[in-house]
């Protein structure tokens, strides 16, 4: 049915009744088969499909909009069984002026860095958790916006049980002064949000509000400097176990340093950032979600702060942010940061040669907090106070084009990575390398083909891993390629499993047909720092994607 739409909506926006119509389409579908030797048993439905179509209406200043989606006959592994339904899940209407913007319905915004509130949609990842209810924004000139909004976060095709309601002020000090310097800039901002959920429980006085405060400054001038800062406070609430609200009710807080040069070729950058109890959920009990491991209801947003790597093997052991307080493993949070650095070397220079050397180093080294914790279940941290090691990645990147023809990006990764936190498992730390080849030869403007080689070594868990793909694009259309992930250092020689795969795809203007078969390792995929896990499955794949 999907098909039958997208081949009959042309490319581009429609006009309708003087207004322009607009939206799209995407759908994933799965067909999993049985496989022994994974241990993969096919589900009772092995057909599942995601599926949403978007239709917005323009006129003038007024823009109407809806999302349905369709998870039939089930969504697909590794998303949550709260999508299990196809109905409208997200509709708005919205109203545009000179200064007033005002929306009512669905809607996604973002209060500073969304330390403390940012709701939005990525589907690869199975997380919507759009606010329904009331947005309103001012500008009364073009550098002071003033917000506010009230609603309740969406959790599947229902709404969380808590309301969030905040304000957010941000002006330009350099031009609050000085309306014609558009040269420097120092943004000062603001925020309030406030959770209320109502309590029927036996607890007497217990929280049903929780107040929450942002305060951030920034910087930005023709100097090629940049900096910002953001500290947040969490109000105080109950943390829940099985269920059951505790005794004790603990406040957060975050802080946010970000810091940067750029010029001519050469650029660098620095974030620090601290998280303390920082979790920040739209309903005080997910249980049905078991320890939330799809994300849902979440407030703000809190992505890992690493490197996002484009490949298969540097993807294997992926770094999660780890701001929650939880007495059972003595965690409270994180601390660290990362430094990006970027140069390119100049052409016809000795390491830049007759085409150029692009050069990315990258580091981020991530801690829990060290708190102390007692037999009253509370506990007692220092701001700056390094705890148990998570995390570090150390990897440089150079890219390099050799002929006219021919380029090529060399990476190389340093791994630390604790399992116990990251996994949950009992098991010690392990330290990986992982180096990749990735080749480009163009046969023409339209014509190229791609080679990968990967090579992930570790003396832990399942040990060394070898990866190989090649692409071949035949010209603007169409895409073929052909990979395996061969896991052939693990100790157990019956698990030396190859993760297979071969598709390709079909473009045409606004519309992309993409199939796939082969194995999917098990394991978290990421998307901006923010990630879900998919067991380890068989089978085929096919994707549509249209927009109008």
């Amino acid at each position: 049915m999907l098909g039958f739409l997208a081949s009959n909506f042309s490319y581009g926006q429609i006009d309708v009744a003087g207004g322009t119509f607009s939206g799209g389409i995407e759908s994933t579908s799965q067909w999993y088969q049985y496989d022994e030797d994974l241990g993969f048993e096919q589900p009772d439905d092995p057909f599942r499909s995601n599926n949403y179509i978007r239709l917005d209406y323009n006129y003038g200043k007024f823009t109407a909009g809806l999302q349905y989606e369709a998870y039939l006959p089930s969504a697909l592994l590794g998303y949550s069984d709260r999508f299990n339904d196809n109905k409208i899940a997200n509709y708005y209407v919205n109203y545009k002026g000179e200064q007033l913007d005002i929306t009512a319905g669905n809607f996604y915004e973002q209060f500073g860095s969304g330390l403390i509130l940012r709701s939005w949609e990525d589907r690869q990842i199975g997380i919507n958790n759009s606010i329904r209810g009331v947005k309103v924004a001012y500008t009364p000139n073009d550098f002071t916006t003033v917000k506010g909004l009230i609603g309740k976060n969406r959790l599947g095709f229902e709404t969380t049980a808590g309301t969030v309601g905040g304000i957010d002020v941000e002006t330009n000090l350099v031009r609050l002064f000085d309306k014609e310097n558009y040269k420097n800039s120092v943004t000062a901002g603001f925020s309030y949000v406030g959770q209320h959920e109502d309590y029927t429980g036996g607890v007497e006085d217990f929280p049903q509000n929780v107040n929450n405060y942002s305060m951030r400054l920034g910087y930005s001038g023709n100097f090629g400097l940049y900096a910002d800062a953001e500290y947040v406070i969490k109000g105080e609430q109950a943390a829940l176990f099985s269920g059951m609200p505790t005794e004790n009710y603990y406040d957060g807080n975050a802080f946010l340093l970000n810091m940067g040069y750029s010029t001519k070729g050469f650029g660098v950058n620095a974030t620090f950032r601290r998280l303390e109890n920082m979790g920040m959920y739209g309903q005080r009990d997910l249980s049905e979600a078991g320890e939330n491991i799809y994300n849902e209801g979440i407030v703000n947003y809190l992505p890992a702060l690493t490197r996002q790597h484009d490949y298969l093997l540097t993807n294997i052991y992926v770094y999660q942010a780890q701001p929650q307080l939880n007495f059972e493993l003595e965690e409270v949070g994180e601390i660290g940061g990362q430094v990006d650095i970027f140069y390119n070397f100049a052409k016809g220079s000795f390491l830049g040669g007759k085409y150029g050397t692009k050069l990315a180093v990258n580091a981020s080294y991530w801690n829990g907090l060290n708190a102390t914790f007692n037999d009253d279940m509370t506990y007692e941290t220092n701001f700056f106070d390094f705890g148990r090691k998570f995390f570090h990645d150390v990897n440089f990147e150079i890219n390099k084009k050799w002929t006219d023809k021919f380029s090529s990006i060399i990476t190389y990764m340093h791994q630390y990575y604790d399992r116990g936190v990251m996994e949950g498992v009992t098991y010690s730390p392990l330290v990986a390398n992982v180096v990749v080849g990735d080749f480009l030869y163009k046969f023409n403007s339209k014509n190229s083909v791609r080679f990968e080689l990967q090579h992930l070594q570790t003396k832990r868990d399942r040990k060394n891993w070898a990866a190989a793909l090649v692409e071949y694009n035949l010209n603007q259309r169409w895409n073929f390629y052909i990979g395996d992930n061969y896991n052939y250092g693990n100790d157990d020689e019956d698990r030396r499993f190859h993760y297979y795969m071969v598709g390709g795809s079909y473009a045409k203007e606004s519309t992309r047909i993409a199939v796939n078969y082969g194995r999917q390792r098990g394991g978290l995929i990421c998307v901006g720092g923010v990630c879900r896990f998919v067991p380890e499955n068989t089978g085929f794949t096919l994707s549509l994607v249209k927009t109008f």
